[in-house]
C-alpha cells in the first residue's frame, strides 16, 4: 500500500517505508492519534496550514480514511506536509508496528498526540466500561509507551493528552458546577479522570529529561464522538475547529507555563 503526503501545495505519493524522509527532518514530526476524524483531524488541519514547520501523521485504524483525510486536506490550502498511519490503540502489535514505520520513515518524533478515544454509554456498566477504557487509557499507555523511544531521539520532545474538563474531580463533585452530572457518561467521565494521573506519572517521570508533558481540553465540541452532533450544537457546542485550535496552542508551545497540567479556553482545569 502507497501512503499519502501533502507538500507544501504538491501531491506525492510516497512507499510507506523509508519514504517519507523529504525535508521531514528540519520538520516538528507530530503523530496525531485518531485524527482522521473529528478534533484530532482538526488539530492536524490547524497545525498544517498555519505553518510550513509540521509533518503530521494521521494515526487511524483504517488506512483508507486516513487517506481520505489527506484528499480533504488537499481540497484546502495547507502549508505544512501529511502523511497517514494505521494504528489501532487498542491492538499492542498495530501499536508497534506503527511505531517501527515511523522509526523507519523519520528515525524520531517530536510531537505524540494522544487524541483516539470513545463515548460509550451502554446501560451495561461492563461493557462500558471495558469499552471506553480499552481505547481512552490502555491505549493511550500503549501508545505513549511504544513511541516513547522515539520522543527521546528528540530535541524538543512533546507529550499531549487530549483530555476533558468532564473528568474533573473538583467540577464532579461541586453541585454548583456546570459539569456536576453523577449520572452523565460516567465511563468517558472516568477515563479523563485516570487520565489526569498518567499526564501527572509522564510528566514527573520525563520532564527532568527535558519533555513537555501536558494535557489539552478541546471543550464541548460539535462531532461524531457522542453520535448526536446536531444535539450538541442545540447545547451550544463549538465546531470542531475551535477544538482543533485549542489543542493546537498546546502542540505548539503556547501553553508552555501550564506543563504538567490540563489546559484548555477556560485556563487551567482544576483536578
Amino acid at each position: 500500500m502507497y501512503r499519502i503526503a501533502i507538500q507544501a501545495k504538491n501531491l506525492h505519493f510516497l512507499k510507506p517505508s523509508g519514504a517519507l524522509n523529504i525535508m521531514a527532518d528540519s520538520r516538528t514530526i507530530v503523530l496525531i492519534t485518531g485524527a482522521n476524524q473529528g478534533v484530532g483531524f482538526e488539530t492536524a488541519k490547524n497545525l498544517v496550514s498555519s505553518s510550513t514547520n509540521y509533518h503530521v501523521i494521521i494515526g487511524c485504524r483504517d488506512i483508507s480514511r486516513g487517506e481520505d483525510a489527506i484528499a480533504t486536506l488537499q481540497s484546502g490550502s495547507i502549508l505544512g506536509s501529511v502523511s497517514a498511519i494505521q494504528i489501532d490503540v487498542t491492538d499492542d502489535g498495530s501499536v508497534d508496528a506503527a511505531a517501527t514505520e515511523v522509526s523507519s520513515s523519520f528515525g524520531r518524533l517530536d510531537v505524540l498526540v494522544n487524541n483516539a478515544g470513545v463515548f460509550n454509554v451502554d446501560p451495561d456498566k461492563r461493557k462500558a466500561f471495558k469499552a471506553v477504557v480499552a481505547v481512552n487509557y490502555v491505549g493511550v499507555i500503549s501508545v505513549t509507551e511504544a513511541f516513547l523511544p522515539l520522543l527521546k531521539k528528540s530535541s524538543s520532545p512533546r507529550l499531549i493528552f487530549v483530555s476533558s474538563s468532564t473528568g474533573s474531580l473538583t467540577h464532579a463533585s461541586d453541585p454548583n458546577s456546570r459539569l456536576f452530572n453523577p449520572l452523565g457518561g460516567i465511563a468517558y467521565r472516568s477515563s479523563k479522570a485516570a487520565l489526569s494521573m498518567i499526564l501527572l506519572h509522564y510528566h514527573g517521570l520525563l520532564s527532568p529529561d527535558g519533555f513537555k508533558v501536558l494535557g489539552a481540553d478541546p471543550g464541548l465540541v460539535a462531532t461524531n464522538l457522542t453520535g448526536d452532533r446536531v444535539s450538541l450544537l442545540k447545547r451550544g457546542a463549538a465546531e470542531g475547529h475551535v477544538g482543533g485550535e485549542r489543542i493546537g496552542t498546546v502542540v505548539r508551545g503556547d501553553r508552555d507555563n501550564d506543563v504538567g497540567r490540563v489546559c484548555g479556553e477556560y485556563g487551567v482545569m482544576p483536578w
